[in-house]
């Protein structure tokens, strides 16, 4: 049985500005990536899927075969604003689209979709900022050529 070893590594912007309201009033939202998405290792055999929930709980579908893996877990982010205003506003994060993320290994990919963030949406973001994890679905083919797989994806942040 082939072993892959898929690494999902976030590769985004900490910090982003966005003005609010009408003028020279403007907030800040600080997004940091503090751990990767990290699907750990397994046998393809007759493919199937991989899936990693928000929470860090990896599952399988089809004749996917997980291994032993300490580092497997969703991806984290410190979530947390600057503000030179007042007021409370809510944060839309917009997750990747279906079919817009793989992960590579040379000439080798599998894609990544059905990404779900923990918490889903943000109301507030309190005064000592908040943890958000997010989870997504690896796409494993029949006998998927083993190897240490990576790629990036983007979150969209809107502070509203």
């Amino acid at each position: 049985m082939p072993r892959a070893r898929i690494i999902a590594s976030t590769c985004l912007a900490p910090v982003l500005l966005v003005a609010a309201g009408g003028g020279a009033f403007a907030q800040q939202v600080n997004l940091s990536n503090t751990r990767g998405l990290d699907f750990g290792r397994f046998a393809a055999s007759s493919g199937g899927s991989v899936t990693l929930g928000p929470g860090g709980l990896r599952s399988r579908t089809g004749g996917v075969v997980l291994l032993n893996s300490p580092s497997a877990g969703q991806a984290s982010f410190a979530v947390s604003k600057f503000s030179n205003g007042s007021g409370n506003k809510s944060v839309v994060i917009t997750l990747p689209a279906n079919g817009s993320t793989r992960l590579a290994s040379g000439a080798n990919s599998m894609a990544v979709g059905s990404f779900v963030s923990s918490p889903a949406s943000i109301q507030t973001i309190p005064s000592s900022g908040l943890t958000m994890g997010v989870g997504a679905t690896l796409t494993v083919a029949p006998n998927q050529a083993p190897g240490n797989y990576s790629g990036s994806f983007s979150l969209i942040v809107n502070y509203q």
